[in-house]
């Protein structure tokens, strides 16, 4: 006997989603409260201001081009909305099991390893009021710049020192 939970039951009501490709951000002026994207989905099928539901806390701007996933609510195809956006062109690869990222098409990174976060950028900036670093070293070009540096040929006054050693 195959049962029908009011979970599936409501399922039924969804009965349609799509692949599709991306072909332009439509909501750039601000003034939507959601993304809006243009996209194709089945052979010349056009979709217009497309509502994209992104996750609370996370938005980008996909290059034309991208992959989306259309569903089509009560299977009205005339209402789409886009769930995921992904572009195979510039997935990050070579993740271990459990580790996360952010990426761009630039190759830019935030990757939370097993061992730590490792952030690859030309330029990295942070703006705060208020910094404070908690650890045991802090190190610029493999070189201790922490409260536990040394410096040599240090002549007590109003002198400037010479670069740590």
């Amino acid at each position: 006997m195959r049962r029908v939970t009011e979970a599936g039951g409501n399922l039924r009501g969804l009965l349609g989603s799509a692949r599709g490709i991306l072909k332009a951000i439509s909501s750039r002026d601000g003034k939507k409260t959601m993304q809006h994207l243009d996209v194709s989905a089945l052979a010349g099928e056009l979709h217009e201001d497309v509502e994209h539901f992104e996750p609370y806390g996370f938005t980008s701007s996909a290059n034309a081009g991208a992959e989306v996933l259309l569903l089509y609510l009560g299977a009205n195809r005339s209402h789409p909305i886009v769930v995921q956006v992904a572009d195979r062109r510039y997935r990050l690869q070579g993740l271990a099991n459990g580790e996360v990222a952010l990426h761009d098409d630039q190759g830019q990174t935030i990757v939370i390893k097993r061992d730590g976060i490792e952030i690859t950028a030309p330029k990295f900036t942070v703006k705060s009021d208020d910094i404070h670093f908690i650890g045991a070293s802090l190190k610029h070009n493999a070189k201790s710049i922490g409260d536990t540096h040394a410096h040599s040929g240090v002549t007590p006054g109003s002198g400037n020192t010479s670069a740590p050693v």
